[in-house]
């Protein structure tokens, strides 16, 4: 088994293309390092990062996001009866 892994590589491995691994490189996601014109990923931090990545928790969605901020507005004054 190889310890260091190319985008190509990595892209066959998460079924994904390889400007996905790239831009994910770029974004300091997934742990890369560009050598030249080429991206090349070692395979322990990949797995470490991928581990990480899978066991944190879910983060909450449009609509539950969306549902907090209306709850946390503030409701209308209450005015006297007349």
């Amino acid at each position: 088994m190889r310890e260091i892994l190319t985008k190509d590589e990595v892209a066959s491995l998460l079924d994904c293309e390889a400007t996905t691994v790239e831009e994910e490189a770029r974004r300091r996601e997934l742990p890369g390092l560009k050598i030249g014109r080429s991206w090349v990923f070692p395979r322990e931090a990949l797995m470490m990062r991928l581990n990480e990545i899978a066991l944190r928790p879910p983060e909450p969605s449009r609509l539950q996001v969306a549902q907090t901020k209306r709850i946390l507005r503030r409701s209308p004054p209450i005015l006297p009866e007349l």
